[in-house]
């Protein structure tokens, strides 16, 4: 098992929450969900709220609603992950070529991606702001540089411009391997600023393609009016949005099932070529010799919205199987917190059929 201490370390860098701004708190006390005991009294209490596969790939399984639909936040850029490994390996990326900091921060809005770009620069040593903008914009960094903090820390500003440079086509078609077509891909910085500017936000119930198509819009606008990124700072300090704002908007955020980022992240963990290779290099980079005992990896992405939890994550064994484990939480007494916990349960849910027994009991099953 993962010590507690790795966990909170992992957990808390891969699973940025959606915003660093002030909120209206709200009155009710949170959960006690510190332990795995705990946890999985959570679970029994909120089935309907829970989206789970489990594969230990030892032939226990489990699931639990896998087709519902639920809002995925930075897990899904495991999708991004998968693609530009596809690039590099084909040749039409150069993991080593020099991106200017200033065209990265071009899809960062200034706090609104629970400080994941900032951390990023504090990695790399790179003077930035008060707002996390680098103080000089054409310094540069690796490419590769971008995709691994993309997961490390769940750098949105990385996975947006991933996503401008390869293109939905290139993400679909990584995600198609697995079964998954159409993915809902939206730019984080889009999400972010329809929060912030809610007189861009399409009204609830419309198409997600009209919201994805007004959040990229929002992304694309960011990126290149300066006049529009100074209203950013001053909408945030005038009007904050209130926790029931941020729950209502992380409900509307990119969905994906359960099933679906299941069956990527297995197509992930068994693919054989030099692309898969990358890939799982890029995703277990964080847990790298701390994985479980007697595995070889674990490859991790998980995503943290208000009310939203959400964990995938993979074990390697030399002599057997992948292991695949996620999770989907829709609810607003979960945040990123407690999500090392969590995420402890489900590594012990495929290592350990008596644990991955408990979690099913949980669920109803």
């Amino acid at each position: 098992m993962l010590t507690r201490r790795r966990l909170l370390t992992g957990a808390a860098a891969a699973s940025a929450a959606a915003l660093l701004v002030p909120a209206t708190a709200r009155a009710e006390t949170p959960p006690d969900i510190t332990t795995t005991a705990s946890w999985l009294q959570w679970l029994t209490a909120h089935r309907d709220a829970v989206s789970a596969v489990f594969d230990d790939g030892a032939g226990h399984r489990l699931a639990h609603q896998p087709h519902t639909a639920r809002p995925l936040a930075s897990a899904i850029k495991v999708i991004h992950a998968a693609a530009y490994s596809d690039a590099v390996t084909a040749g039409r990326l150069d993991p080593d070529e020099p991106v200017r900091v200033g065209d990265w921060d071009a899809r960062y809005p200034y706090g609104g991606d629970g400080g994941s770009h900032v951390q990023s620069y504090t990695l790399l040593g790179i003077p930035h702001d008060a707002s996390g903008i680098a103080t000089d914009p054409g310094r540069t960094v690796p490419l590769h540089r971008l995709a691994e903090l993309m997961i490390v820390v769940s750098d949105g500003a990385a996975a947006d411009y991933l996503r401008a440079r390869l293109g939905d086509a290139a993400l679909r078609g990584a995600a198609a391997r697995a079964g998954w077509f159409d993915p809902d891909l939206r730019m984080f910085s889009g999400e972010t600023l329809l929060l912030l500017f809610p007189e861009f936000c399409p009204p609830s119930g419309v198409p997600a393609a009209t919201r994805r198509a007004a959040g990229d819009r929002l992304s694309d606008r960011f990126a290149r009016d300066k006049a529009f990124r100074a209203q950013v700072i001053p909408r945030v300090t005038a009007r904050p949005p209130t926790m029931d704002e941020q729950f209502a908007w992380a409900a509307g955020t990119g969905r994906g099932s359960a099933a679906q980022l299941a069956a990527l992240h297995h197509e992930i963990a068994t693919a054989q070529g030099k692309s898969a290779d990358l890939t799982r290099h890029i995703l277990s980079a964080q847990y790298a010799g701390h994985q479980p005992p007697g595995t070889t990896a674990m490859l991790y992405k998980g995503g943290s919205y208000p009310g939203i939890l959400t964990l995938a994550a993979d074990l390697l064994w030399p002599d057997r199987r992948p292991g695949t484990a996620v999770l989907l939480i829709a609810d607003p007494s979960v945040d990123l917190a407690n999500a090392a916990t969590l995420l402890d349960l489900c590594a012990g849910s495929l290592t350990t059929p008596a644990t991955l027994a408990e979690v099913s009991r949980a669920l109803g099953h």
